[in-house]
Protein backbone atom coordinates (compact mmCIF):
# COMPACT_ATOMS: atom_id res chain seq x y z
CA UNK A 1 0.00 0.00 0.00
CA UNK A 2 1.36 3.42 -0.98
CA UNK A 3 2.20 5.59 2.01
CA UNK A 4 -0.37 8.43 1.86
CA UNK A 5 1.73 10.84 3.93
CA UNK A 6 4.13 12.22 1.35
CA UNK A 7 7.22 14.00 2.66
CA UNK A 8 9.12 14.22 -0.65
CA UNK A 9 8.25 14.67 -4.32
CA UNK A 10 4.99 15.98 -5.75
CA UNK A 11 1.90 15.04 -3.74
CA UNK A 12 -0.81 13.43 -5.91
CA UNK A 13 -4.25 15.02 -5.64
CA UNK A 14 -5.84 12.26 -3.46
CA UNK A 15 -3.13 12.73 -0.83
CA UNK A 16 -3.05 16.52 -0.83
CA UNK A 17 -4.52 17.91 2.38
CA UNK A 18 -6.81 20.94 2.12
CA UNK A 19 -5.24 24.29 1.03
CA UNK A 20 -8.43 24.83 -0.98
CA UNK A 21 -8.74 28.51 -0.06
CA UNK A 22 -5.08 29.24 -0.85
CA UNK A 23 -5.22 27.27 -4.10
CA UNK A 24 -8.31 29.12 -5.30
CA UNK A 25 -6.82 32.50 -4.38
CA UNK A 26 -3.53 31.80 -6.15
CA UNK A 27 -5.21 30.50 -9.31
CA UNK A 28 -7.49 33.54 -9.50
CA UNK A 29 -4.62 35.93 -8.82
CA UNK A 30 -2.55 34.40 -11.62
CA UNK A 31 -5.50 34.36 -14.01
CA UNK A 32 -5.91 38.08 -13.27
CA UNK A 33 -2.28 38.62 -14.29
CA UNK A 34 -0.78 39.52 -10.92
CA UNK A 35 2.51 38.32 -9.48
CA UNK A 36 2.46 36.54 -6.09
CA UNK A 37 4.69 36.71 -3.03
CA UNK A 38 4.25 33.48 -1.04
CA UNK A 39 5.86 33.32 2.39
CA UNK A 40 5.66 30.73 5.14
CA UNK A 41 7.77 29.16 7.85
CA UNK A 42 10.08 26.50 6.51
CA UNK A 43 8.40 23.21 5.72
CA UNK A 44 4.86 24.52 5.98
CA UNK A 45 4.16 23.23 2.46
CA UNK A 46 4.68 26.23 0.18
CA UNK A 47 6.58 24.25 -2.48
CA UNK A 48 3.88 21.60 -2.55
CA UNK A 49 1.22 24.30 -2.76
CA UNK A 50 2.93 25.89 -5.78
CA UNK A 51 3.14 22.52 -7.54
CA UNK A 52 -0.49 21.83 -6.61
CA UNK A 53 -1.53 25.15 -8.15
CA UNK A 54 0.42 24.26 -11.29
CA UNK A 55 -1.62 21.04 -11.56
CA UNK A 56 -4.98 22.83 -11.52
CA UNK A 57 -6.62 22.41 -14.97
CA UNK A 58 -6.97 26.13 -15.70
CA UNK A 59 -3.24 26.59 -15.07
CA UNK A 60 -1.90 23.31 -16.43
CA UNK A 61 -3.82 23.57 -19.70
CA UNK A 62 -3.13 27.22 -20.45
CA UNK A 63 0.35 28.05 -19.15
CA UNK A 64 3.91 26.86 -19.26
CA UNK A 65 4.88 26.46 -15.62
CA UNK A 66 8.41 26.55 -14.23
CA UNK A 67 9.78 26.07 -10.73
CA UNK A 68 13.30 26.48 -9.40
CA UNK A 69 14.74 26.66 -5.90
CA UNK A 70 17.68 29.11 -5.78
CA UNK A 71 18.62 28.58 -2.12
CA UNK A 72 22.01 27.13 -3.09
CA UNK A 73 22.88 29.91 -5.55
CA UNK A 74 25.49 32.51 -4.63
CA UNK A 75 25.71 34.71 -7.73
CA UNK A 76 23.82 36.11 -10.70
CA UNK A 77 25.72 33.60 -12.87
CA UNK A 78 24.17 30.71 -10.92
CA UNK A 79 20.70 32.25 -11.01
CA UNK A 80 20.90 32.48 -14.80
CA UNK A 81 22.05 28.86 -14.95
CA UNK A 82 19.19 27.66 -12.73
CA UNK A 83 16.55 29.58 -14.68
CA UNK A 84 17.76 28.35 -18.05
CA UNK A 85 18.09 24.73 -16.87
CA UNK A 86 14.51 24.77 -15.58
CA UNK A 87 13.14 26.15 -18.84
CA UNK A 88 15.06 23.51 -20.81
CA UNK A 89 13.84 20.64 -18.60
CA UNK A 90 10.19 21.75 -18.97
CA UNK A 91 10.51 22.03 -22.75
CA UNK A 92 12.18 18.62 -23.29
CA UNK A 93 8.89 16.65 -23.20
CA UNK A 94 7.36 19.14 -25.63
CA UNK A 95 9.66 18.08 -28.46
CA UNK A 96 12.60 19.22 -30.56
CA UNK A 97 10.95 22.31 -32.01
CA UNK A 98 10.27 23.79 -28.57
CA UNK A 99 13.83 23.08 -27.40
CA UNK A 100 15.36 24.50 -30.58
CA UNK A 101 13.39 27.72 -30.24
CA UNK A 102 14.64 28.27 -26.69
CA UNK A 103 18.27 27.37 -27.36
CA UNK A 104 18.36 29.43 -30.54
CA UNK A 105 17.64 32.51 -28.48
CA UNK A 106 20.57 31.99 -26.11
CA UNK A 107 23.13 33.62 -28.41
CA UNK A 108 25.49 34.48 -25.54
CA UNK A 109 26.10 30.80 -24.70
CA UNK A 110 25.25 29.20 -28.04
CA UNK A 111 28.60 27.47 -28.48
CA UNK A 112 28.18 25.60 -25.21
CA UNK A 113 25.41 23.18 -26.22
CA UNK A 114 26.04 19.50 -26.76
CA UNK A 115 24.20 17.17 -29.12
CA UNK A 116 22.43 13.86 -28.65
CA UNK A 117 22.95 11.90 -31.91
CA UNK A 118 20.43 9.21 -30.92
CA UNK A 119 17.51 11.59 -30.40
CA UNK A 120 18.83 14.23 -32.81
CA UNK A 121 18.35 16.95 -30.21
CA UNK A 122 20.72 19.40 -28.53
CA UNK A 123 21.68 18.76 -24.91
CA UNK A 124 21.94 21.38 -22.20
CA UNK A 125 25.61 21.28 -21.28
CA UNK A 126 26.00 24.87 -20.14
CA UNK A 127 28.26 25.31 -17.13
CA UNK A 128 28.89 28.35 -14.95
CA UNK A 129 32.08 29.13 -16.85
CA UNK A 130 30.11 29.35 -20.09
CA UNK A 131 28.05 32.28 -18.81
CA UNK A 132 30.38 35.19 -19.54
CA UNK A 133 27.74 37.91 -19.46
CA UNK A 134 24.93 36.92 -17.08
CA UNK A 135 22.92 40.09 -17.66
CA UNK A 136 22.91 39.44 -21.41
CA UNK A 137 21.91 35.79 -20.96
CA UNK A 138 19.22 36.87 -18.51
CA UNK A 139 17.87 39.27 -21.11
CA UNK A 140 17.73 36.39 -23.63
CA UNK A 141 15.86 34.19 -21.13
CA UNK A 142 13.25 36.85 -20.48
CA UNK A 143 12.95 37.49 -24.21
CA UNK A 144 12.14 33.81 -24.71
CA UNK A 145 9.49 33.88 -21.97
CA UNK A 146 7.93 36.94 -23.57
CA UNK A 147 7.83 35.27 -27.01
CA UNK A 148 6.64 31.82 -25.85
CA UNK A 149 3.51 30.53 -27.59
CA UNK A 150 1.66 30.24 -24.25
CA UNK A 151 1.78 32.51 -21.21
CA UNK A 152 4.29 31.42 -18.58
CA UNK A 153 4.36 31.23 -14.80
CA UNK A 154 7.77 31.04 -13.15
CA UNK A 155 8.03 30.19 -9.45
CA UNK A 156 11.33 31.08 -7.82
CA UNK A 157 11.72 29.58 -4.35
CA UNK A 158 13.94 31.14 -1.67
CA UNK A 159 13.86 34.32 -3.71
CA UNK A 160 15.48 36.33 -0.91
CA UNK A 161 18.79 34.68 -1.85
CA UNK A 162 19.33 37.29 -4.60
CA UNK A 163 20.20 40.01 -2.09
CA UNK A 164 23.27 38.03 -1.02
CA UNK A 165 24.79 37.96 -4.51
CA UNK A 166 28.07 39.86 -4.91
CA UNK A 167 26.84 41.60 -8.06
CA UNK A 168 25.33 45.02 -7.48
CA UNK A 169 21.69 45.90 -8.10
CA UNK A 170 20.45 42.36 -8.83
CA UNK A 171 17.02 43.29 -7.46
CA UNK A 172 16.85 46.31 -9.77
CA UNK A 173 18.07 44.31 -12.77
CA UNK A 174 15.42 41.62 -12.29
CA UNK A 175 12.65 44.10 -11.59
CA UNK A 176 13.50 46.09 -14.71
CA UNK A 177 13.16 42.97 -16.86
CA UNK A 178 10.08 41.59 -15.14
CA UNK A 179 8.01 44.77 -15.30
CA UNK A 180 8.37 44.75 -19.09
CA UNK A 181 6.94 41.25 -19.47
CA UNK A 182 3.35 40.72 -20.58
CA UNK A 183 3.61 36.97 -21.15
CA UNK A 184 5.10 35.78 -17.85
CA UNK A 185 3.96 35.93 -14.24
CA UNK A 186 6.14 35.20 -11.23
CA UNK A 187 5.59 33.51 -7.89
CA UNK A 188 8.26 34.69 -5.48
CA UNK A 189 8.42 32.25 -2.58
CA UNK A 190 10.54 31.96 0.49
CA UNK A 191 10.81 31.16 4.18
CA UNK A 192 13.07 34.02 5.25
CA UNK A 193 10.11 36.20 6.01
CA UNK A 194 11.84 39.23 7.45
CA UNK A 195 13.98 39.70 4.32
CA UNK A 196 11.16 39.06 1.84
CA UNK A 197 8.77 41.42 3.56
CA UNK A 198 11.40 44.12 3.43
CA UNK A 199 12.03 43.47 -0.28
CA UNK A 200 8.35 43.83 -1.20
CA UNK A 201 7.07 46.29 1.43
CA UNK A 202 9.83 48.88 1.59
CA UNK A 203 9.34 51.88 -0.67
CA UNK A 204 13.11 52.03 -1.22
CA UNK A 205 13.23 48.55 -2.78
CA UNK A 206 12.80 47.77 -6.52
CA UNK A 207 10.12 45.10 -5.89
CA UNK A 208 8.02 47.38 -3.69
CA UNK A 209 4.31 46.66 -4.02
CA UNK A 210 4.87 44.53 -7.14
CA UNK A 211 3.16 41.32 -5.98
CA UNK A 212 0.03 40.19 -4.19
CA UNK A 213 1.07 38.72 -0.85
CA UNK A 214 -0.10 35.54 0.83
CA UNK A 215 1.19 34.00 4.05
CA UNK A 216 0.84 30.23 4.41
CA UNK A 217 -0.20 29.19 7.90
CA UNK A 218 -1.00 25.77 9.32
CA UNK A 219 -3.96 23.68 8.18
CA UNK A 220 -6.92 23.80 10.62
CA UNK A 221 -6.70 21.01 13.19
CA UNK A 222 -10.12 19.44 12.56
CA UNK A 223 -9.43 19.31 8.82
CA UNK A 224 -6.04 17.68 9.32
CA UNK A 225 -7.28 15.08 11.83
CA UNK A 226 -10.09 14.14 9.43
CA UNK A 227 -7.57 13.85 6.61
CA UNK A 228 -5.24 11.62 8.65
CA UNK A 229 -8.02 9.26 9.72
CA UNK A 230 -9.37 9.10 6.18
CA UNK A 231 -5.97 8.09 4.80
CA UNK A 232 -5.57 5.30 7.36
CA UNK A 233 -9.13 4.09 6.68
CA UNK A 234 -8.54 3.98 2.91
CA UNK A 235 -5.59 1.67 3.60
CA UNK A 236 -7.74 -0.55 5.86
CA UNK A 237 -5.82 0.67 8.89
CA UNK A 238 -6.72 2.66 11.97
CA UNK A 239 -5.44 5.60 13.96
CA UNK A 240 -7.27 6.93 16.99
CA UNK A 241 -8.53 10.54 16.88
CA UNK A 242 -6.47 11.15 20.02
CA UNK A 243 -3.27 9.98 18.28
CA UNK A 244 -3.87 12.17 15.23
CA UNK A 245 -4.67 15.10 17.52
CA UNK A 246 -1.54 14.47 19.58
CA UNK A 247 0.65 14.42 16.45
CA UNK A 248 -0.90 17.71 15.31
CA UNK A 249 -0.47 19.37 18.69
CA UNK A 250 3.17 18.28 19.00
CA UNK A 251 4.04 20.61 16.14
CA UNK A 252 1.10 23.03 16.36
CA UNK A 253 -0.06 21.90 12.94
CA UNK A 254 3.27 22.49 11.18
CA UNK A 255 2.53 20.39 8.12
CA UNK A 256 5.86 18.73 7.30
CA UNK A 257 6.53 17.55 10.83
CA UNK A 258 3.05 16.17 11.46
CA UNK A 259 3.21 14.47 8.07
CA UNK A 260 6.67 13.07 8.85
CA UNK A 261 5.56 11.46 12.12
CA UNK A 262 2.46 9.96 10.52
CA UNK A 263 4.51 8.84 7.52
CA UNK A 264 6.84 6.88 9.81
CA UNK A 265 4.01 5.52 11.92
CA UNK A 266 2.28 4.30 8.76
CA UNK A 267 5.52 2.82 7.39
CA UNK A 268 6.97 1.08 10.42
CA UNK A 269 4.06 -0.01 12.59
CA UNK A 270 2.26 -3.29 11.90
CA UNK A 271 -0.70 -2.89 9.57
CA UNK A 272 -3.11 -4.47 12.07
CA UNK A 273 -2.01 -2.10 14.85
CA UNK A 274 -4.40 0.66 15.88
CA UNK A 275 -2.02 3.62 16.10
CA UNK A 276 -2.43 5.35 19.46
CA UNK A 277 -0.77 8.24 21.28
CA UNK A 278 1.99 6.04 22.68
CA UNK A 279 2.89 4.90 19.16
CA UNK A 280 3.21 8.54 18.06
CA UNK A 281 5.51 9.24 21.00
CA UNK A 282 7.72 6.26 20.16
CA UNK A 283 7.81 7.24 16.48
CA UNK A 284 8.96 10.75 17.38
CA UNK A 285 11.75 9.38 19.61
CA UNK A 286 12.94 7.19 16.72
CA UNK A 287 13.01 10.20 14.36
CA UNK A 288 15.05 12.29 16.82
CA UNK A 289 17.46 9.39 17.35
CA UNK A 290 17.99 9.11 13.61
CA UNK A 291 18.75 12.84 13.39
CA UNK A 292 21.17 12.89 16.31
CA UNK A 293 24.37 13.06 14.25
CA UNK A 294 22.98 15.68 11.84
CA UNK A 295 21.78 18.00 14.60
CA UNK A 296 24.99 17.60 16.58
CA UNK A 297 26.85 18.74 13.46
CA UNK A 298 24.58 21.80 13.16
CA UNK A 299 25.34 22.81 16.74
CA UNK A 300 29.06 22.25 16.29
CA UNK A 301 29.11 24.82 13.48
CA UNK A 302 27.86 27.58 15.81
CA UNK A 303 30.01 29.68 18.10
CA UNK A 304 29.26 29.71 21.82
CA UNK A 305 26.98 32.76 21.84
CA UNK A 306 24.99 31.51 18.84
CA UNK A 307 24.59 28.11 20.45
CA UNK A 308 23.46 29.39 23.86
CA UNK A 309 20.96 31.79 22.26
CA UNK A 310 19.52 29.04 20.05
CA UNK A 311 19.21 26.76 23.08
CA UNK A 312 17.48 29.52 25.07
CA UNK A 313 14.88 30.11 22.35
CA UNK A 314 14.37 26.35 21.86
CA UNK A 315 13.62 25.94 25.56
CA UNK A 316 11.18 28.84 25.48
CA UNK A 317 9.40 27.32 22.45
CA UNK A 318 8.13 30.75 21.49
CA UNK A 319 10.32 33.57 22.70
CA UNK A 320 9.33 37.23 22.86
CA UNK A 321 11.27 40.04 24.49
CA UNK A 322 14.50 38.29 23.60
CA UNK A 323 16.58 41.43 24.07
CA UNK A 324 15.08 42.21 27.46
CA UNK A 325 17.15 42.08 30.63
CA UNK A 326 14.76 39.45 32.01
CA UNK A 327 15.30 37.08 29.07
CA UNK A 328 19.08 37.57 29.12
CA UNK A 329 19.27 36.91 32.86
CA UNK A 330 16.94 33.90 32.75
CA UNK A 331 19.14 32.13 30.20
CA UNK A 332 22.50 33.51 31.40
CA UNK A 333 23.25 35.16 28.05
CA UNK A 334 26.05 37.65 27.55
CA UNK A 335 24.19 40.94 26.98
CA UNK A 336 21.07 42.37 25.34
CA UNK A 337 23.09 43.94 22.52
CA UNK A 338 24.92 40.71 21.69
CA UNK A 339 21.64 38.75 21.69
CA UNK A 340 20.18 40.99 18.97
CA UNK A 341 23.26 40.53 16.79
CA UNK A 342 23.25 36.77 17.31
CA UNK A 343 19.52 36.52 16.51
CA UNK A 344 20.04 38.32 13.21
CA UNK A 345 22.82 35.85 12.40
CA UNK A 346 20.62 32.86 13.28
CA UNK A 347 17.82 34.30 11.13
CA UNK A 348 20.21 34.58 8.19
CA UNK A 349 21.29 30.97 8.76
CA UNK A 350 17.56 30.08 8.77
CA UNK A 351 17.93 28.40 12.15
CA UNK A 352 15.38 30.82 13.61
CA UNK A 353 12.09 32.16 12.34
CA UNK A 354 9.55 34.59 13.79
CA UNK A 355 5.98 35.78 13.64
CA UNK A 356 4.66 39.26 14.39
CA UNK A 357 2.23 39.60 17.27
CA UNK A 358 1.32 43.26 17.15
CA UNK A 359 4.57 45.16 17.47
CA UNK A 360 6.36 42.22 19.05
CA UNK A 361 8.42 39.61 17.21
CA UNK A 362 8.04 36.10 18.59
CA UNK A 363 10.98 33.86 17.73
CA UNK A 364 11.21 30.08 17.49
CA UNK A 365 13.61 27.49 16.10
CA UNK A 366 12.87 27.04 12.40
CA UNK A 367 13.23 23.24 12.45
CA UNK A 368 10.81 21.77 14.97
CA UNK A 369 12.69 18.49 15.14
CA UNK A 370 15.86 20.44 15.94
CA UNK A 371 13.99 22.33 18.67
CA UNK A 372 12.87 19.08 20.27
CA UNK A 373 16.33 17.55 19.94
CA UNK A 374 17.92 20.60 21.61
CA UNK A 375 15.47 20.44 24.51
CA UNK A 376 16.18 16.74 24.92
CA UNK A 377 19.97 17.11 24.61
CA UNK A 378 20.64 20.33 26.55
Amino acid sequence: MENPFYITGIIPEPYFCDRKKETTWMVRTLENKAHILLTSPRRMGKTQLVRHVFEQPSIKDNYYTFYTDIYSTTSLHELVLFLSKEIYSVLVPKGKAAIDKFLAGLHSVKGSFGYDPINSTPTFDIKLGDIHSPELTLDEIFHYLEQADKPCIFAIDEFQQIIKYPEKNVEAILRTHIQKLNNCLFIYAGSNRHILENMFSSTAKPFYNSAEQIYLDCIHKDIYIGFAQEQFTKANRKITPEAASFAYDLFEGHTYYVHNVLHNAFAYLDADKVVDTEDIQKTLIDILDEKDHTFASVMNQLNYQQKETLIAIAKEGKASGVTSVAFVKKHALKSTSSVQYVINTLLDKQLLTYIDEGRTKVYSVADRFLEMWICRTY
